[in-house]
């Protein structure tokens, strides 16, 4: 009825259970219904950081597509790439790192090589986040380079 134990080989016991015998596991086995997905709970304007309580999960209408966030954690503290509107599935596309180097704007650009550190001012050609790579003209040369976002307004560059 409940639980069953019956012997395989030497030392080695078999155990079994039946879901009547214990209803909260057949609950935790049982399917948990149609995916969630996560929308916005309202419209969220492109540029603005994403909120606990600007998203919630909501039963996928269909399949959800892969793209789709799945996870309020995924959207929280992420910046809308785009303006999302209430109850549409946001789609990982949509949302982004803070940004925290804007188009043209005066950057620091620091190199490091072992204990030797060089800054130079720079202007950033392309916006963007936290761990992301952008264009950046070096202001002393006038020359186009690439570099990480270490922080607001700084980029590392090279080694």
């Amino acid at each position: 009825m409940g639980v069953s134990v019956r012997p395989l080989a030497a030392g080695l016991l078999a155990l079994s259970l039946s879901a009547g015998a214990f209803p909260a596991l057949a609950d935790a086995a049982a399917p948990a219904g149609p995916p969630q997905v996560v929308v916005p709970a309202r419209t969220i304007p492109a540029g603005t950081v994403i909120r606990a309580r600007d998203v919630r999960l909501q039963p996928a209408r269909q399949a959800p597509a892969a793209d789709m966030l799945r996870a309020v954690a995924a959207a929280v503290g992420q910046e809308a790439q785009r303006s999302l509107y209430a109850n549409r599935p946001i789609r990982t596309h949509e949302v982004g790192p803070v940004t925290l180097v804007e188009r043209n704007a005066r950057v620091t650009l620091r190199f490091r090589n072992g204990p030797l550190v060089l800054t130079t001012l720079g202007r950033a050609l392309d916006e963007g986040g936290l761990g992301e790579v952008i264009r950046v003209m070096n202001l002393d040369s006038r020359r186009t380079i690439y570099g990480r976002i270490t922080g607001p307004e700084a980029v590392d560059v090279g080694s």
